[in-house]
């Protein structure tokens, strides 16, 4: 998805939106949900951004301070609730509708991450749970 337009980055994007929240869903309640003091919850809940540095840099910022970790650490990150996953899609979709987050390709950014987050939801239940719950 190197050159494509902004409208197809923005109908990719949304469509990833999309699918992360249907995981999300359907993410079991046998797992924990998120806390008001956990990393989601403390990285995902500011809506600012600096103007200065652009939104993308904002929420790239956010999103390595949680999600750069071992796949392991990231099984963890996989929570259910307002504080939890929830909490990380709404933050998606909130910088991907900021209309400077295009400049400089935020938006495929963005979907690599998204992308990301899908793929660690996939494979670390698709072991424990029916192949079937997530599609």
């Amino acid at each position: 998805m190197s050159s494509t337009s902004l409208n197809e980055q923005k109908d990719y994007l949304h469509s990833l939106l999309l699918k992360l929240g249907g995981l999300i869903k359907k993410i079991p309640t046998t797992l924990l949900c998120g806390s008001k003091e956990g990393p989601i919850a403390k990285h995902f809940s500011d809506l600012t951004y600096d103007t200065t540095e652009g939104p993308y840099y904002t929420f790239n910022q956010s999103w390595e301070r949680v999600f750069q970790c071992t796949d392991d650490e990231k099984e963890h990150l996989i929570v259910r609730g307002k504080y939890g996953l929830e909490l990380v899609q709404a933050y998606l979709v909130h910088f991907s509708n900021i209309s400077g987050i295009k400049t400089n390709g935020g938006l495929q950014l963005m979907a690599q991450r998204v992308e990301a987050l899908i793929s660690v939801i996939e494979t670390t239940y698709m072991s424990y749970y029916q192949p079937s719950l997530f599609y």
